[in-house]
């Protein structure tokens, strides 16, 4: 059976005066791939970083606390050992806490989901019309969020956010691989 091995961790803090909202803003960062992958010319395990949590502190220790599950079953192992639910929140608790937030890579809104995703009604009630790309073979709705549009983002994450994963949410790159 196979499980998910996480390797690095990092947060991007989005100030809420930046935003025009209420709350900061967060989006959790993780490094890491599945134990039975391999990249082909090297040998050794396939990674990648993605968006894994996005949203205000709540919202992503709320996420924390649902992907915390599946370390109780060996579902999901930090550095490839068996980790207990509480010190993975406790991981994230303390990226959110600073002060190591990412000073190097970068984040970008960048909405992906099925074009008939109520999301997409609301998008267009904003004047903003998704391109439809291709991704895996199937078709989706893609929007890059101008930094003036990031609290319109965020908002759309408040009223969404549960329905949809972070990596449908957002992009991270330009992080050191480990």
């Amino acid at each position: 059976m196979s499980y998910r091995l996480e390797y690095q961790w990092g947060a991007f803090h989005i100030p809420a005066a930046s935003l025009g909202l209420a709350e900061d803003r967060f989006v959790i960062a993780v490094e890491g791939g599945d134990n039975n992958v391999c990249h082909a010319q090297t040998g050794k395990r396939a990674r990648s970083w993605d968006a894994c949590m996005i949203g205000t502190k709540v919202q992503v220790l709320r996420q924390a606390v649902y992907l915390a599950g599946s370390c109780e079953g060996g579902s999901l192992q930090p550095h490839g050992r068996y980790c207990t639910p509480e010190s993975y929140i406790r991981r994230i608790r303390r990226l959110l806490e600073g002060p190591g937030y990412v000073s190097r890579g970068y984040w970008r809104p960048r909405l992906r989901i099925r074009p008939t995703h109520v999301v997409v009604d609301d998008l267009r009630a904003m004047g903003i019309e998704p391109t439809i790309e291709k991704w895996h073979g199937e078709e989706r709705a893609v929007v890059a969020f101008s930094p003036d549009r990031q609290g319109d983002f965020f908002r759309l994450i408040d009223r969404y956010g549960n329905e949809l994963p972070a990596w449908c949410w957002a992009e991270v790159a330009g992080l050191a691989a480990s």
